[in-house]
Formats: C-alpha cells, structure tokens, sequence
C-alpha cells in the first residue's frame, strides 16, 4: 500500500510540474511572439500594401495587425561592440503582445520627443554594459550593411550607421535576450533601406479564436508567397521536447508502478498462507474455488484503491503546497518558484494506470496463489 501511495503522488507530481514549465514557457513565448505571425515564403521582406491590409482585416477574429522588420546588426555603446537581431516595431506591437510585461527596467518606449528609442535584451545590454535611466537614457549607434555594398571593399562605407537613445530593457530567456534589441519599425526601415518592406506582420486576435483554424483559411486566403505560423508553430520544438520528456516519465513511472504490483502480490502471498486453514473450513462449508479467489482479489484491489487514494491526496497535497508557499525556489530565474499546474486528465490518467495495473495484479495473482496454497 505504501508504494503504491508513493508512486502515486510522485505520478501527480512529476506530471504537474512539467505541465507547470509548459504553461510557463507558452507564456514566455506568447509575451513576445503574436498569436499568429505572417512572414514571406521567400526572401526576408514582403511589400505591406492596402490591398493585404484589406484582405488580413476582412477576417472579424483579428483585432489587430502590427507590422516588424528582422535582421542582423552591430550595437556599439561606449566603443564596444556586439552582434543582435534588431526588431522594428510598430506602437501596436503592444497590443498584440504582453511586451510589457517582460520589461526589466526602464519602459518600453519607441521614441523620445520624436527621437528614437531601443529596448534592447537584458543580455545585449550585460554584454555592451548599457546603463538604464529613468530619464537620462544612455545613447547607442546602430549599424547595418548597405545593400550592394561589400564590406571587404568599402570598409565602415558599407556600414548605415544611425543613433539611438535607450529606454529600457526587456528579458523573456536567455536565447532572446541576447539576440534581439527592439527599435521603432521607422528607424529599422531608415537603417536597412527600406521603404514600405517588412519582415513580418503579427495578429492580434479576439479571445477564445482557435488560432489553427484562422491559420489555416488564411494560409488559403494569402496563397502560397507567405507562411503562416502560430505562436504554437513558431516554438514546437520546445514543446514537444517538453511533451516528450513528461509521457517519457510516465511511462518510467508505471513500470515503476508494475514493480511496485509485486509488492501487493508479497502481501496477497502471506495474506493466503496466513488464512489456509480458513479457507479450508469455508471451502469444507461450501465455498467454491471462485469465491475465494473473489475474497481475495477484492483483498488486493482494495489494498490497491487506498494507496491511490492516499497517493492522490499526497500529490495533490504536494502540488497544492508549491503553489501557495512556493517550497521549490528558483534562484534567478524569471519566477520566484518551480511552477506546478494540475490537470484532471492527467490526474485521472494516473488513478486509471494504477487501478488498472494494481488490479490485473490482484486478479491475476490470486488465481494462481489459491490454486497453489489454497489445496
């Protein structure tokens, strides 16, 4: 009974804890990357024109549509220099992303009395050692190769070089605070040469819309130039790997849980010799062979549901404890503590596994136990 507990609760709460870090790295993603993102099939840019915006807004689900631009720099504050991804956004960028909830410091503003303003990644700005002001914003330049231009050739001429003041910082992971520095989407057009040519178009859509279905019709409306992509999309190696690892666990976990099966038979075992010469005298009294092994096999089962069933309130108990009080801390991490989150299928596939494993044992065991002592 005790094992069977055991690997109960450890069932529940390996399972919530990796439903934990997936509901949290889906809302990581999400604060920076739109519901639905519409990029080029080839090339880095596409022409953003009346008549797309038209087609996109015919669709009622999107609120919002929020044009960027994508491509490689070299950030230089103070003489130092770093290699990052600048993002040109527009002021809606906010609407169709929680970018504002990833801001370490300072704030996300695109312009400064209609100068320009970079948010650049907590590790861009580690790196060039960027000092963050509430009002005395520090002041970086940011260069771009000029098409056509090679830089073996023409040196710092093949450079666009503009300056940028900084307003804050913005951290998400690792991976993108080190990569990307955000910008207004008028200076990354200045900067590349751009005219009315973006990277990417980000949808902000209206609760509860299933996402793939709108995906879908509109990878059907905008034919096959550009690729649609859900925020799902975008990231599903890291879903899947964190998928993968959880079912990989489970299945660990119930073989544990068929060795723990053994155990149950242990007790049936000394549970029969104990009772043989009961059994006897039922059997003298007219207690046929299937009554008994039905004893017994209810024995097991029994022995089985209350070690779920204290299993089931440990792991909860577990689960319920990090979430309020926050026992497992995260140093330095984006939260303060392992995330945990329960799931009723996921709770109800364990007491299934159990049940089902710890009772084909029962059944299965007894039948042979009484045939072989009960005689």
């Amino acid at each position: 009974m005790f094992v069977v507990a055991c690997v109960t609760a450890a069932m529940i709460t390996i399972l919530s804890a990796f439903n934990g870090i997936e509901s949290l790295v889906a809302d990581l993603f999400s604060t920076f990357d739109p519901e639905i993102t519409i990029a080029p099939a080839e090339g880095k840019v596409f022409p953003y024109t009346d008549s797309l915006q038209v087609v996109i807004s015919e669709f009622p689900e999107v609120t919002n549509i929020s044009a960027s631009i994508e491509d490689d720099v070299i950030v230089r504050f103070d003489g130092q220099p770093t290699v990052a991804t600048l993002k040109g956004v527009d002021s809606l960028f906010q609407e169709v992303t929680d970018v504002q909830t990833v801001m370490r410091e300072g704030n996300f503003d695109l312009f400064r009395d209609e100068f320009p303003c970079a948010i650049p990644g907590l590790g861009v700005q580690n790196e060039l050692g960027i000092p963050i002001h509430p009002t005395d914003f520090s002041l970086i330049t940011i260069s771009a190769p000029i098409r056509g231009k090679k830089l073996s050739r023409y040196k710092d001429k093949a450079l666009n070089t503009l300056p940028i003041l900084v307003s804050g910082v913005f951290s998400v992971n690792a991976e993108m605070d080190v990569k990307y520095i955000m910008a207004p989407i008028e200076y990354a057009q200045e900067l590349f040469n751009y005219d009315n040519e973006v990277s990417h178009l980000n949808l902000g859509l209206l609760p509860e819309t299933d996402s793939e279905d709108l995906k879908e019709v509109l990878s059907e409306k905008l034919g096959p130039g550009f690729i649609v992509e859900t925020s799902y999309d975008k990231n599903a190696l890291v879903h899947q790997t964190n998928k993968s690892e959880k079912w990989a666990t489970f299945l660990i976990l119930t073989f544990i849980m068929v060795i723990a099966g053994f155990n149950i038979m242990a007790s049936l075992t000394m549970l029969i010799l104990e009772k043989r010469k009961d059994i006897f005298i039922l059997q003298s009294m007219g207690l046929t062979a299937v009554q008994v092994r039905r004893i017994f096999s209810n024995q097991g089962i029994l022995i089985n549901f209350v070690g779920a069933t204290l299993g089931l309130v440990f792991g909860l108990g577990i689960c319920w404890a990090q979430q309020t009080f926050g026992l497992l801390e995260l140093q330095g991490s984006i939260v303060p503590y392992y995330p945990i989150e329960v799931r009723f299928l996921d709770v109800l596939g364990t007491m299934a596994t159990v049940m089902v494993i710890g009772s084909l044992f029962s059944i299965l065991m007894v039948r042979y136990l009484v045939k072989r002592f009960a005689h």
